[in-house]
């Protein structure tokens, strides 16, 4: 198989409040604005735009929890680390709604991470 042509990804991530979300992306996960569509989105970015997210303003939020599964996932996307313990104490100190760090089949140790709609990811390494 010859190498991908994709390069990236961007994401989509539904949001009651424009201002009060770009601040916690900036400040808890160091998210930089690439782009303003204000007053319905905002464009931010991670890793050299390998990684794009795209808060958009959404009315009637609904957390759709991922599907029963026996792989134990109950998020749809997850941040890695290299430093679980780290970016859980500096995700603590920020005052982020965070859950316990739990260990997985694999030695996989993470955490769950919630925006400020109750958007849910993971946190691994």
């Amino acid at each position: 198989m010859g190498k991908s042509p994709f390069y990236g990804v961007g994401i989509f991530v539904p949001v009651s409040d424009l201002e009060r979300s770009t601040r916690w992306y900036e400040e808890m996960l160091g998210f930089e604005v690439t782009h303003r569509d204000e007053p319905n989105a905002m464009v931010m970015m991670m890793n050299d735009y390998k990684i794009i997210f795209c808060l958009v303003l959404s009315f009637d939020i609904e957390q759709r929890p991922f599907p029963r599964n026996d792989y134990l996932v109950e998020q749809y996307f997850n941040f890695h680390t290299e430093d679980v313990d780290g970016a859980y104490r500096s995700l603590k100190d920020k005052g982020a709604e965070i859950g316990p760090i739990e260990t997985f089949d694999g030695g996989i140790r993470g955490f769950p991470l919630y925006d400020p709609d109750g958007n849910k990811y993971g946190v691994v390494h």
